[in-house]
């Protein structure tokens, strides 16, 4: 039988206790590794990866002009609707591009069209000018996308335009 004075004994064995673990842990630890400093300034670029990259990219952007001026060379007419509305009549026109149309109190000149490719998300959108008929006011200019009506509208009292396709 132990006797222990004022714990101090307790205490002790706590200590040691404590001690022998952290041997343990210290003695079974794997040296950590530091990997070299690299000189930068040593490192010469690779040129030749830069090239073949740069020359695929440049490629791939011509077909990929190519295709969509071909495309795009074929369309002819715009088609839009028009919301009247205080009548609530929604008129859909086809218009020929570069030409303009007058409708009501609009003049409205529709001057590219762009078809999506076939591997894009179906996107189609008609770079319009539209001016008020008599005050010649220039009311929208920009393009107007088919899915995304909200963000390129047209901000009119009487009326409201939405892309329907190209042609």
């Amino acid at each position: 039988m132990m006797i222990i004075l004022n714990g101090r004994h307790k205490n002790f064995s706590k200590f040691v206790f404590i001690f022998i673990i952290l041997l343990i842990f210290y003695s079974n630890a794997e040296e950590i590794k530091i990997a070299p400093l690299l000189n930068l300034d040593e490192i010469e670029p690779s040129y030749d990866e830069e090239l073949i990259l740069n020359n695929l990219d440049s490629q791939f952007i011509q077909s990929k002009q190519k295709d969509s001026d071909s495309k795009n060379a074929n369309i002819a007419f715009a088609q839009i609707s028009i919301l009247n509305k205080i009548t609530t009549n929604v008129d859909t026109i086809k218009l020929p591009l570069k030409e303009n149309y007058l409708y009501q109190e609009l003049k409205i000149y529709p001057i590219d069209c762009h078809l999506s490719g076939p591997y894009e998300k179906n996107e189609v959108g008609i770079y319009l000018n539209i001016h008020h008929k008599e005050s010649k006011e220039k009311i929208f200019n920009g393009w107007m996308l088919k899915s995304l009506p909200s963000i390129s509208s047209m901000e009119h009292p009487i009326y409201d335009i939405w892309v329907e396709g190209c042609f």
